[in-house]
């Protein structure tokens, strides 16, 4: 079965980094995958966050996609709880009528913000399906049920593709029913999987798409050997441990800072646990365990997430997998 791939980009800060040097990381990452048989390059938004610069996809997007030509570009994805909906389907339109027939509009209902960071931005829709419904009668042409008849969301044109995007079966169940496709965030934890695109299937109505699509996003790790793919996966893991297990969102670290560190009973079982939800090794191996996920749970695409410390060995990574496939 054909394999379409797609990349996710959040800007990673690695030690000894500037945020403005993971941003242009980004950028470099895009032109490189532009033309390697990628589908898509989305970019994600998180705030307040020393380990992640991907603030603000909408206007990443609109440079990235001046700087590529084949590549579809999109926002992995905007958080609609802060946000008008009206202001973001203008700035999708724009963006659709600037690029035609290359932009995805990703939407979340997460907080991807660290701190106080929700409290500064303002939580404006406290419903976040009500919000997606209003979002989606402006899209585009707008919809007879949009909010205020007689205003429409510039400039009208055909729309950018909507995704929705979630972890649990709350949000596959909304895509399902609005005949959405449906982006699942394997990569930050896959424990509702399989529940998830089990009730994304069972509440599917033609709708957007007149058939299910399903896009996992997933942790992978290529590299030319097994053992080195294993090391460049260390300060992801190292990252995983400080942030979630030890409450210090940080760089992510340099070989120097994981080869030093320790860790306890608990923190090498969550490593563990980790590295079961990853593909990680040679570009055959990955491969072989992405066609196994696609065969097990009926995926259409699959968006691979990939943070080494070292920015060329995340492009060798996405490199290695487009020549097997």
């Amino acid at each position: 079965m054909k394999l379409t791939l797609n990349a996710l980009c959040q800007s990673p800060i690695s030690e000894g980094m500037s945020a403005t040097q993971a941003v242009h990381n980004t950028v470099d990452l895009a032109k490189r995958l532009d033309g390697l048989g990628y589908h898509r390059f989305w970019l994600a938004e998180h705030h307040s966050d020393p380990s992640l610069a991907s603030s603000s996809p909408e206007v990443m997007m609109s440079h990235i996609a001046s700087v590529t030509q084949q590549i579809r570009v999109g926002s992995g994805g905007v958080l609609l709880p802060y946000y008008s909906p009206y202001k973001v389907a203008e700035q999708f339109n724009l963006l659709a009528s600037l690029f035609p027939g290359r932009i995805d509009l990703g939407l979340g209902r997460s907080g991807g913000s660290e701190g106080q960071a929700p409290a500064a931005l303002g939580v404006r829709n406290s419903d976040a399906f009500k919000a997606l419904d209003e979002l989606l009668s402006w899209l585009g042409e707008g919809r007879a049920s949009r909010p205020f008849a007689n205003t429409f969301a510039s400039p009208p044109c055909a729309p950018a593709e909507p995704w929705v995007l979630g972890t649990s079966p709350a949000s596959a169940r909304y895509a399902g029913e609005r005949g959405l496709p449906y982006a699942f965030g394997g990569f930050l934890d896959p424990r509702g999987m399989v529940p998830a695109l089990q009730t994304y299937h069972q509440s599917f109505r033609p709708g957007w798409l007149e058939k299910p699509k399903v896009n996992l996003g997933w942790y992978v790790q290529a590299a030319e050997t097994e053992k080195e793919a294993k090391a460049l996966t260390r300060s992801s893991e190292h990252w995983f441990v400080k942030t979630f297990l030890r409450g210090a969102t940080e760089p992510f670290p340099s070989p120097q800072t994981t080869d030093a560190a320790s860790y306890g009973p608990h923190e090498q079982m969550a490593i563990a646990m980790r590295q079961q939800f990853a593909l990680v090794g040679t570009a055959e191996q990955v491969l072989g365990g992405l066609e196994t996920l696609q065969k097990q749970y009926a995926i259409d695409e699959f968006t691979l997430v990939t943070i080494p410390y070292a920015h060329e060995a995340r492009v060798r990574s996405y490199e290695l997998l487009a020549k097997a496939v």
